[in-house]
This record gives C-alpha cells, sequence and structure tokens, in this order.
C-alpha cells in the first residue's frame, strides 16, 4: 500500500514538472545590433539593386525600362518606399499592432496546482501522507475577448493608416524637393541668359569708352549688374547642392548615389495649364474639401482611434460582469480519496468599475474633439491654400500680359533697328529688360506649381495621372 501511494506521488508530481516544462516552447535568441553593419547597409543602397529592380517589376515597370533614364516624382517615390528606413520603423509598428490582435484573442491559460504534506498520525490517520492536484479554469464571461479583439483591430487600423501617412509625407517631401530643384535649375538658366546679355552690354560700352563717346560711369554700372548676377547665380548653385543633399534623405539614398540620377525636368507651360483647368473651376473649392476630409490619412486615422476608444468603453463596460474560475481538482488526504469542484469569482461590492468607464470615457470625448478640430484646421488651411493658388495664378496672368506687351516692344525695336533708327546697345538693354521680366514671371509660375503641391498635400491625395494614382493608392493607403 505504501509502494502505491509513494508511486502516486511520484506520478503526480512528474506530471506537474512535465506540464511546467513543457510550457516552455519559444526560445530566445539574442539579436544585437551592430553599428558598422548598419552603417555599411545604408552606405551602401544603390538603385541598381536587384531587390529595388524586383520591386520596380511588381510595381508594372518592365525589364527592357530598366535602366531608368530619368526619374521624376512617381520613380523617386517608389525608391523611397523601398530605401528610407522611415516606413520601416512604421511597419515594424504595425506588425506590433498586428500581434496585439493575436494576443487579445488567445484564451487565458488554466491554472495548475499541486499540494503535498505529511502528518504525524496523531489522529490515527491510514495514511501519513497528503496530495492533492488542482486545475483552475478561467471563463472569460460577457465576450470581453472579442471585445479586446475588436479594439485591437481599431488601433491595428490606425497602424495601418500611419505607414500609409509616412508613406505619403515621403511622396510630399520628394515633390517639394523635385520642384526646388526644377526652380534653381530654370533660375539659373535664366541668369545665365542675363550673364549673356550683360556680357555683351559690356562689350559694346567698352568699345564706346574707349571712343571717348561715353564716360565710364555706365560702363562701372553695367560692370556692378554683372556682378549681382553672377553673385546671384553662384548662390544657386550652392543651393543646388543642398537640394540635392535634400533629395537624397528623402529618398534614403547617399549623394554620390543620388548624383549618378538624371533628373526629369518638368513642362512647366503643360502642368500649369493642366492644373488651372482642374483647380480654376467653379465649386472646386468644395470637391476639394470634400477630397480632404473624406480621404486625408490623419482623418481616417482619427477615426479608427475613436473606434478603438468606443471599444475600450464597451470593454470596461463588460468589465462589470466578473470572470469565473472553475477549479476541479483531486485530494488524497491521509488515507481518503476526495473529488472536488470549486467556483470563484470576483464581488464587485467596493469597486464596479465606474472610474474606468468614466476614464474610458473620457478619452473617447478626447478623441472626438481632437478629431472635430483637426477637422476644422484641415477646412482652415484648405481655403487658405486655394485662395493662395488663387493669388499666384492671377499675378502670373497679369505679369503674362505685361510681358507680352514687353515682347510687343521687343520686336519694335528690333524692326527699328532692322531699319537703322536705332543702334544696338539700345536693343541688347532693352532685351535685358525683357528677360528681367521673364525672370519674374518664372518666379510667379513657380509659386503656382507651389501652391498646387501645397493643395495636393493637404488632401494627401495625388491630383493628376489617374492611372498612376490607382498604383500608388495601395502603397499610400488611399482610396481610389
Amino acid at each position: 500500500m505504501k509502494t502505491l501511494q509513494k508511486v502516486q506521488l511520484i506520478s503526480m508530481l512528474l506530471i506537474f514538472c512535465g506540464l511546467t516544462i513543457g510550457c516552455a516552447k519559444e526560445k530566445y535568441i539574442a539579436k544585437p545590433l551592430d553599428a558598422e553593419q548598419i552603417s555599411a547597409k545604408i552606405l551602401n543602397k544603390n538603385l541598381s539593386d536587384d531587390g529595388f529592380k524586383a520591386y520596380l517589376a511588381k510595381q508594372g515597370y518592365a525589364v527592357s525600362e530598366w535602366p531608368i533614364q530619368q526619374w521624376g516624382l512617381d520613380e523617386l517615390t517608389y525608391a523611397a518606399l523601398y530605401f528610407n528606413p522611415k516606413l520601416d520603423v512604421a511597419k515594424a509598428q504595425l506588425a506590433l499592432a498586428n500581434t496585439s490582435i493575436i494576443t487579445a484573442n488567445q484564451r487565458q491559460n488554466p491554472t495548475l496546482g499541486a499540494t503535498s504534506a505529511r502528518s504525524n498520525r496523531a489522529n490515527g490517520d491510514i495514511s501519513p501522507w497528503s496530495y492533492g492536484l488542482d486545475v483552475s479554469i478561467p471563463i472569460v464571461t460577457n465576450n470581453k475577448r472579442e471585445i479586446q479583439v475588436e479594439e485591437a483591430e481599431r488601433l491595428r487600423d490606425a497602424a495601418q493608416l500611419s505607414v500609409a501617412e509616412i508613406a505619403w509625407q515621403l511622396r510630399s517631401q520628394i515633390a517639394k524637393d523635385l520642384m526646388a530643384y526644377q526652380e534653381n535649375i530654370a533660375a539659373q538658366q535664366a541668369l545665365s541668359q542675363e550673364l549673356n546679355t550683360h556680357a555683351s552690354i559690356i562689350n559694346m560700352l567698352e568699345k564706346r569708352v574707349e571712343l571717348g563717346l561715353l564716360a565710364t560711369t555706365a560702363l562701372n554700372d553695367a560692370k556692378l549688374s554683372r556682378q549681382k548676377t553672377e553673385i546671384a547665380s553662384n548662390l544657386l548653385s550652392s543651393q543646388l547642392v543642398a537640394i540635392r543633399g535634400n533629395l537624397a534623405t528623402d529618398t534614403g539614398l547617399n549623394l554620390e548615389q543620388l548624383n549618378t540620377v538624371s533628373i526629369k525636368p518638368i513642362q512647366i507651360d503643360a502642368v500649369l495649364n493642366q492644373e488651372s483647368t482642374l483647380l480654376n473651376t467653379p465649386e472646386q473649392l468644395k470637391i476639394l474639401q470634400q477630397n480632404a476630409l473624406l480621404n486625408r490619412l490623419d482623418i481616417r486615422r482619427s477615426l479608427a482611434k475613436y473606434a478603438a476608444a468606443e471599444a475600450k468603453i464597451k470593454l470596461e463596460v463588460a468589465k462589470q460582469t466578473p470572470d469565473i474560475a472553475l477549479t476541479p481538482g483531486y485530494l488524497f488526504e491521509f488515507g481518503d480519496r476526495i473529488w472536488s469542484l470549486g467556483f470563484s469569482s470576483l464581488i464587485n461590492l467596493l469597486n464596479k468599475n465606474q472610474t474606468l468607464i468614466a476614464e474610458a470615457t473620457n478619452l473617447r470625448e478626447i478623441e472626438g474633439a481632437q478629431f472635430e478640430a483637426l477637422q476644422t484646421n484641415i477646412i482652415g488651411e484648405l481655403n487658405l491654400a486655394y485662395a493662395n493658388y488663387q493669388s499666384s495664378l492671377q499675378q502670373m496672368h497679369q505679369t503674362q500680359l505685361q510681358l507680352n506687351f514687353q515682347a510687343n516692344q521687343q520686336q519694335n525695336l528690333q524692326n527699328q533697328f532692322d531699319k537703322g533708327l536705332i543702334d544696338r546697345l539700345v536693343l541688347t538693354q532693352n532685351k535685358l529688360f525683357y528677360i528681367t521680366s521673364e525672370q519674374q514671371l518664372l518666379r510667379l509660375q513657380f509659386n503656382c506649381l507651389k501652391a498646387a503641391i501645397h493643395i495636393e498635400d493637404l488632401m494627401q491625395r495625388p491630383l493628376f495621372d489617374a492611372s498612376k494614382n490607382d498604383e500608388l493608392y495601395p502603397l499610400l493607403g488611399l482610396k481610389p
């Protein structure tokens, strides 16, 4: 008999130890950060990378199109989505949110307990040994687990929209970088033309001074004007280096790699006409507002967070119904064999969860107030941006009319020069005035282009090229 009891005791202990040890399934895997390896990874990013080529192929770029001859907004956006580490951070947070859904859906593990005791048999017990085994089985009531999953899913939706928002911010910043690059190149070309005109004027003035037909004052003024233009040109050249640096940073590439890329030139007049046709129409502001309020990623993310706050309230309300634990057990007590079934639950006498419900409700109110403030702010910013675009467009049209008038004057002077009525110096000086007016028009044109980019940024939605939009929507989390 004693031998049997010992065997039973040892068996129970072995079962208990086996179940405890069997719980350890996953092993810890160390993953230390290697600063040198990460640095090498950053420096070795290359547009010729096979992985990037495969990524572009998935976006619809044929193998015959490689290497890409000219890189525009779409190509550089794809490069940023592939190389920029900001997106990796957001994706890691999304992976965590997806894991949280699995965690929320997990059932609680039962609890296993074992006891062992030895008596001095003072009461004449049949056996000096007492040992028992019990299992506590938790039962979650009132759909708490389903509500936890709902809350985790809404937070996952918010994390997913955060990924899309980071992707949009990369695209938006690259668009601004490209516009700054195009404006710089166009301004340098205009100043180069101005410098050539200055050189012609100075050459003619120098000949007149040598012949004693003109005082040196006019020559010195012309040289001073040329010097100012040269300074402006040199400044643009230095700014171009910084612009390329910003573009490299936003695409996630190093500057040396980006300098090998040929940037696609912009067709200024064509883009301006396209934007004017779309934006300068009746009721367009209402359409822009509707697109912004329905499609902006931060608005959709705010809605997801509000839904999560709603689920949080439901969870705290559900917690008013306490969970139950069933505890079946077996006890061998000094020779007696006892089977038991226990029941336990929290009694909500002192605290019925009102405080946590109120806290969750306040959080929902905060999310709702933030959502309303966000929408109000977006409408205000969009109204201001649209007014700025209209103002820039009007100034551009007025300057264009003035330039057309100057062009007619220039043509009249050319006719007079052809007839010998005026000399080349007068014709060239008037040409310089015309070039200066062209530069003013160029600045206003880019003001319109940048104002349109700002509107696009406020809507968080590309304005044109619907086919490309359809390709970018899944990547940016936008609705078609």
